[in-house]
């Protein structure tokens, strides 16, 4: 029977031990972690809106398309509201609308987060976002259901991607106010 000399042992020993930390070193390095907290899916995500009263569609999308030898990858979340549903606070609104999109899991978003809130009356998704102070945002004033931001400035505001999946705050939407009785 083979005994290994003790110094080899302690030499293998050592080489598993720095193969180890270096491999832990690389998955910190690259924002990768065991584990890892926050995020959800898409379809977690559409669960939670369309449990919002008034919200009478939601859909979450992660879009990618290559452009040159680079992916860009955009973030993508929809909600079509009740007629006669009402908005309070459309800042507010659209603020948990981005935090959703980033929390989502399944790619994350390099290139721009786009909300889209289909309303009546419509609401204008740029003015919510200009509002609230987000510096890359942009759009169109004849589309004003729809407007965008740019991933980085999303990730500057709201941290690593996934973030964690954001609490609805009470009274965003009300309504769908009822015609009065004759």
């Amino acid at each position: 029977m083979f005994k290994e000399p003790t110094f080899a042992r302690v030499h293998r020993r050592r080489r598993i031990g720095v193969s180890t930390a270096v491999v832990a070193l690389a998955m910190v390095l690259s924002g990768c972690s065991i584990g890892a907290s926050g995020g959800q899916s898409n379809e977690s995500a559409e669960q939670s809106l369309l449990a919002i009263p008034g919200v009478t569609d939601a859909t979450v999308n992660t879009e990618s398309m290559k452009s040159g030898f680079q992916d860009e990858t955009s973030t993508v979340v929809e909600l079509k509201l009740e007629a006669g549903a009402a908005v309070s606070d459309p800042n507010s609104l659209v603020d948990y609308l981005l935090r959703v999109a980033w929390s989502t899991q399944t790619k994350e978003a390099n290139t721009s987060v786009v909300v889209q809130v289909v309303s009546e009356p419509q609401i204008s998704i740029l003015d919510a976002l200009d509002a609230g102070g987000w510096d890359s945002a942009g759009g169109r004033s004849q589309h004003p259901e729809r407007a965008l931001v740019s991933a980085g400035e999303v990730k500057e505001r709201f941290g690593d991607w996934p973030g964690d999946v954001p609490e609805l705050p009470e009274g965003l939407i009300t309504g769908p106010t009822s015609a009065p009785a004759p």
